[in-house]
C-alpha cells in the first residue's frame, strides 16, 4: 500500500504523496524506500528507526482498491545505479549549450527520445540479439559508456544497442561483448552455470554490426572483462 483513501491521522505529506502517485500513474518512474519502524504495531504516528541505504523498490503498475492505492513491486534497484545518472543530468543542466541540445542529451542519458527511437529503428524495433519485440523490456543503452563519450557520441544512434534488460545489464557490466561479425564474447569471469541461465552460448547479434564497430571496439578494449 502506498496511500490510504482515508488516512488514520493527519498527515502533512498526504496531499504531496497523492500528487506523486498521480504523476507515477501518468508514466513517471516511481520508487519506494524500505523503512524499519521503531514500533510497527503502534496505532499512533510511527517513528522510523532506520531505512535501507542500498536498495529501492521500483514500482510497476499502481491501482486503486477500496481502502487505498497499491503499487506493484517490479524489482529492486541498487541506489548506486540511480546516483550516476542524476549526477550526469546535473552536468548537462550546467553546460553552456542550447536548451534543445540539453533536452536531447537528457533523453539520450535516460535511453529515451530520439536516441532510443533511432537505435531501435536500426535494428528493426527488436532486441539486437533475441529478436524480442516487447519494447517495454528493451533498453537502448550506450555501447561506449556515457562517461567516456563526447556529446556528439552520446547522441549518435550508432553508439547504441537495443537489448533486453538481462543482456543489457551483462553488457554494461562487461560480462559480454560483441566481435566485428556479431559473435558474442563471454567473459571468463562468468560461470558456466550463469552462461546457461542467461542462454548465452548460442547468442549473437542478428546482423553484422558494421555501423557500430568503432564503439564495439572501445567496449571490447575498455569495458569487457577479459
Amino acid at each position: 500500500m502506498v496511500l490510504r483513501n482515508q488516512p488514520r491521522r493527519h498527515s502533512p505529506g498526504y496531499s504531496e504523496r497523492k500528487k506523486n502517485i498521480e504523476i507515477i500513474q501518468s508514466g513517471a518512474s516511481g520508487f519506494g524506500v524500505l523503512c524499519k519502524a521503531v514500533d510497527p504495531s503502534t496505532s499512533g504516528p510511527r517513528q522510523i528507526e532506520s531505512f535501507d541505504h542500498s536498495w529501492l523498490l521500483r514500482f510497476g503498475r499502481i491501482q486503486q482498491e477500496q481502502d487505498g492505492f497499491y503499487a506493484e513491486v517490479a524489482d529492486r534497484v541498487n541506489v548506486r545505479v540511480l546516483i550516476s545518472p542524476v549526477d550526469d543530468l546535473k552536468t548537462i543542466m550546467r553546460a553552456k549549450i542550447t536548451s534543445t541540445e540539453k533536452d536531447a542529451l537528457i533523453s539520450a542519458r535516460n535511453g529515451q527520445g530520439g536516441f532510443r527511437n533511432d537505435v531501435l529503428a536500426r535494428w528493426g524495433n527488436k532486441c539486437a540479439v533475441t529478436g524480442a519485440t516487447t519494447l517495454d523490456v528493451i533498453r537502448a543503452s550506450h555501447i561506449k559508456p556515457w562517461r567516456y563519450s563526447s556529446n556528439a557520441e552520446r547522441l549518435d544512434p550508432d553508439n547504441g544497442l537495443p537489448l533486453i534488460a538481462s543482456l543489457d545489464a551483462l553488457f554494461d557490466a562487461g560480462f559480454i561483448a560483441f566481435d566485428t561479425d556479431g559473435t558474442i564474447l563471454i567473459s571468463p569471469s562468468l560461470s558456466k552455470s550463469e552462461r546457461k541461465i542467461f542462454n548465452l552460448d548460442n547468442a549473437r547479434l542478428a546482423k553484422k554490426p558494421s555501423h557500430n564497430n568503432k564503439y564495439l571496439a572501445f567496449h571490447r578494449e575498455e569495458i569487457f572483462r577479459t
